[in-house]
């Protein structure tokens, strides 16, 4: 089990190869997430001009942050761009008010 993919030849693999490279690498984040990135069942994963959309709601702060982490060790060369929303389950700070 190697993670060192020397396949396509020597450096030249970019402009023929670029766009198989990066669907490869982006399903690789996605089970990287499904194993790591807990919370995360409702993000979605898109490349739109060049960087990596990721939309979708996880439950706290916390969730979001590991999601990035682990977004920019697996694409650190990509542009990221984040519009992932927090669903807010916590008891509010004070008691809720009724009139």
């Amino acid at each position: 089990m190697t993670h060192h993919h020397a396949r396509g030849g020597a450096g030249g693999d970019r402009a023929s190869g670029g766009t198989a490279t990066t669907e490869y690498r982006l399903a690789h984040l996605q089970e990287r997430l499904a194993r790591e990135g807990s919370g995360d069942m409702g993000i979605r994963l898109e490349i739109r001009g060049g960087s990596l959309l990721l939309t979708g709601t996880v439950p706290s702060a916390a969730h979001r942050e590991e999601i990035l982490r682990i977004v920019a060790e697996v694409l650190p060369d990509v542009p990221v761009r984040s519009d992932i929303g927090l669903t807010d389950h916590s008891a509010p700070g004070r008691p809720e008010e009724l009139s």
